[in-house]
């Protein structure tokens, strides 16, 4: 019972953590756009250059183990139909490891049409459980694709965040 208490605390603490999260713009002139990052985040680009903008979740505690990330990728593209754009996204992603489409639609972010992905699928390192939620769009002749991972387990309590960074999202 014990056991039971402290895991339904430390999930509370997680997801008010998560709800309440205030974020600050972060602009990249050079692709052109601005995206929110939850206060305490570390953010920046790789020195690798793997993906274009990175956000990591830091510890909030010893035992705390962050595996919250998302990233943007600026793709050079000449397809112009994002419906086209999507559907070969998807094909590209489809081969991971217990890969799974939990939802997909249309949205509007500020006045800008994306495709959107939920999916589910094996860390190919570690072998968990991870959860994305996905955003893509185009403008003339990029595509941007915002990635927002965590373990399935967690992925409810961080969802509302993930929505709150995507509405941030401006491009």
């Amino acid at each position: 019972m014990k056991h039971a208490l402290l895991s339904f605390l430390l999930l509370v603490s997680f997801g008010t953590a998560a709800f309440s999260q205030e974020l600050f713009t972060v602009r990249d002139t050079v692709n052109g756009f601005e995206v929110g990052v939850p206060m305490g985040w570390r953010y920046g680009v790789p020195t690798d250059k793997s993906v274009d903008f990175i956000a990591l979740r830091q510890k909030e505690s010893e035992a705390d183990v962050p595996r919250e990330t998302y990233n943007i990728n600026i793709l050079q593209r000449s397809e112009q139909d994002l419906d086209r754009i999507f559907k070969e996204f998807l094909g590209s992603i489809g081969s991971a490891e217990g890969f799974r489409v939990i939802e997909q639609g249309d949205t509007t972010i500020n006045e800008r049409r994306y495709k959107y992905l939920i999916e589910a699928h094996k860390n190919k390192y570690s072998g968990e459980g991870m959860q994305n939620y996905v955003l893509l769009t185009n403008r003339e002749d990029k595509v941007l694709i915002l990635t927002m991972a965590t373990i399935s387990d967690n992925f409810p309590v961080f969802k509302p965040l993930f929505d709150k960074v995507a509405s941030s999202l401006h491009f």
